[in-house]
């Protein structure tokens, strides 16, 4: 069966100030885990750049279903499902120290050329095995955040820094959410129970941003535009009071 497991030991840095899991934390475990898995099944990075072809993250959900404590061991887990024709999808387990689930995740790749940037439809992704685990986090597939308008938001200004990249040269996936917590914990204090993100354009160094909000109830629902280029849309859940 394609499913790999791992042990890891959270830092305190993966935590925020009310020791809550940081948002950026839980990617970077999905994301360290699928590129492991990726190489374990030879289509990793090192396999990919040899051929001008990258993965690219298209969409990311997850929900907390429990605290996870400050500075513990947790075990990840991963699987991918049936490769579709142009994205391809896979599902996370987060467990605590006692073997409870304390988060679900899911999220949907594509296949990219390095140099063109655009999908790679005629790449042939085979994770070599046909026993795939049947178990979906989310039956009905991860949707996309749905849109808002940006009439009368002013938002907030960021820029991408070096310090965002990744090695395919533009800011890494985790990054995001990290932009996202530093306009909530402005005004909201409760731990996020849920997180979606969808991944419209790549953001490079120096790229000044509008980050837009709205608020609905314990909802809150995020955009990021360049000029009236949009490069990313989310929405997050918080704890109810």
């Amino acid at each position: 069966m394609i499913r790999l497991e791992k042990k890891y030991s959270l830092r305190a840095s993966d935590f925020d100030r009310y020791d809550n899991l940081h948002p950026h934390a839980v990617l970077d475990l999905f994301q360290d885990i699928a590129g492991l898995h990726a190489s374990q099944l030879h289509i990793g990075y090192e396999d990919f750049i040899a051929k001008d072809l990258i993965w690219v993250l298209v969409r990311s959900r997850y929900e907390v279903l429990s605290k996870i404590p400050f500075q513990s061991e947790v075990t990840v887990v991963t699987w991918p499902h049936v490769p579709g024709k142009v994205d391809f999808d896979r599902d996370y387990l987060i467990y605590d120290g006692s073997g409870k689930v304390c988060v679900r995740g899911s999220s949907k790749w594509c296949v990219c050329n390095y140099k063109t940037r655009r999908i790679a439809l005629g790449a042939s992704v085979s994770y070599g095995q046909d026993d795939y685990c049947e178990d979906v986090v989310y039956p009905d597939g991860i949707g996309k955040v749905r849109p808002f308008s940006s009439e009368g938001l002013a938002g907030e200004e960021g820029e991408v820094t070096y310090c965002d990249l990744d090695h395919n040269g533009h800011a890494n996936n985790t990054k995001y959410a990290v932009y996202i917590l530093d306009s909530l914990r402005k005004t909201e204090k409760r731990p996020v129970t849920e997180f979606s993100i969808d991944y419209l354009r790549e953001m490079q160094q120096g790229q000044k941003f509008r980050l837009l909000s709205v608020k609905d109830g314990d909802v809150y629902s995020y955009k990021c535009l360049s000029g009236d280029v949009e490069f990313f849309r989310a929405s997050l859940r918080v704890a109810e009071e």
